[in-house]
């Protein structure tokens, strides 16, 4: 009797414990989402959000039959969206088109067109954060118009524009959810953002162009809000800030010479503050080594007066980019750069009496730019450079 009794009650663990798959979902019941985009929509002064999904389609994507749903077009992707008074609405009605349930699990890119931008994500990234299936490592751009736009384009060289993204996000600037909800928060600091868009291929007969993916500008925001994008000067000043020129070629402009090209290997950058008089002043400096790749002058590296010429040149345009970054972004009271960082790292307590007035200090604020360049040595064995 109490062996069956011992047997009944590991019987009944076993049924209690063992449940099985009870709550199991078939992947043919799953739309994978690989990117969202979000998109302002105003009208008759109503003001709603469109909630946009890549979903991959295995069928159009070659390989084994079967096993992946169909497509009325060449695509290997399907885009849809869905409108509503808010984001979880959206996604809402864009899940009652559905035949399967969406997952957001696989998703690594999130576009935010620039309406929604300039007033503010905040909202679209608490509701990213609080999705259970959302990756904080997913990458996060803002678009040049609608992001819908994006995520129906059609790159050539990946079958999917998310994956385009993706690729090219981890060779330029990038930023992922964690990044900006970190420096939204973080004081004295407002973020940056990748600006991606659509643009025409540079063939030279009209015909011949073709749609492609871009990513290079770069948007600056206050806290949340969009405040300008960056032109080409801008945004190498931009990448300097944030050591992410290596590997990068840069076209140094000789007065009465012609140009040289260089390619950086090294690119530091500190920044220094000090405090006079109640007065913050910084010192950014750069120091940078590069290989000269390319020669369009008649100078002759090898001698020490070309050199420190070339030198020279290269240090006023870094000294040029940077300086226009920096100063756009304090007339616009913006600090991306964390200048109030430093100041909260390196002097809490003056930064508590200037905290909440430090926006309002900025384009006041005192910032020199200074450069060390360095040309360590040449691709082309046929030259050499001074000691």
């Amino acid at each position: 009797m109490k062996r069956m009794f011992q047997v009944l009650v590991i019987f009944t663990i076993i049924i209690t414990t063992l449940t099985g798959c009870w709550d199991r979902v078939e992947i043919n019941d799953v739309a994978f989402v690989i990117a969202t985009g979000f998109d302002l929509e105003k009208s008759d002064d109503q003001r709603k959000y469109r909630v946009s999904a890549q979903i991959p389609l295995p069928g159009a994507m070659g390989g084994a039959e079967g096993g992946g749903g169909g497509t009325g077009s060449d695509r290997p992707f399907y885009v849809d969206s869905g409108v509503g008074r808010n984001i979880r609405e959206s996604n809402e009605n864009l899940q009652a088109r559905m035949s399967r349930r969406l997952n957001f699990s696989h998703r690594r890119v999130i576009i935010i067109g620039d309406e929604i931008a300039r007033e503010g994500f905040g909202p679209v990234v608490d509701v990213i954060a609080l999705q259970p299936q959302s990756r904080i490592s997913a990458f996060i751009l803002v678009s040049n118009g609608p992001s819908i736009t994006v995520l129906n384009s059609a790159p050539h060289l990946e079958k999917l524009p998310a994956e385009a993204i993706r690729e090219m996000s981890k060779f330029g600037f990038s930023l992922t959810v964690k990044n900006i909800l970190n420096d939204i928060k973080r004081p004295g600091k407002d973020p940056m953002i990748p600006l991606v868009e659509v643009v025409k291929t540079q063939n030279q007969s009209p015909e011949t162009q073709k749609e492609e993916i871009e990513i290079k500008k770069i948007g600056i925001l206050k806290n949340d809000k969009l405040v300008f994008h960056t032109n080409v000067e801008e945004t190498q000043g931009v990448y300097w800030m944030l050591e992410k020129m290596r590997s990068k070629s840069v076209t140094i402009p000789i007065e009465d010479e012609g140009e040289v090209n260089v390619k950086i290997i090294e690119g530091k950058r500190r920044i220094h503050h000090t405090i006079s008089q109640g007065i913050p002043e910084f010192e950014i400096h750069i120091d940078t080594e590069s290989i000269l790749m390319e020669n369009e002058t008649n100078l002759n590296l090898e001698d020490e007066e070309s050199y420190n010429k070339v030198r020279k040149s290269m240090e006023n345009v870094i000294q040029s980019n940077i300086s226009a970054i920096v100063e756009h972004t304090k007339s616009e009271k913006v600090d991306s750069f964390g200048l109030g960082w430093s100041l909260y790292r390196g002097e809490n307590k003056y930064w508590k009496t200037v905290e909440d007035h430090w926006r309002d200090m900025l384009p006041d604020v005192k910032v020199k730019v200074t450069v060390d360049a360095e040309i360590q040595r040449l691709s082309n064995t046929g030259l050499k450079v001074a000691k």
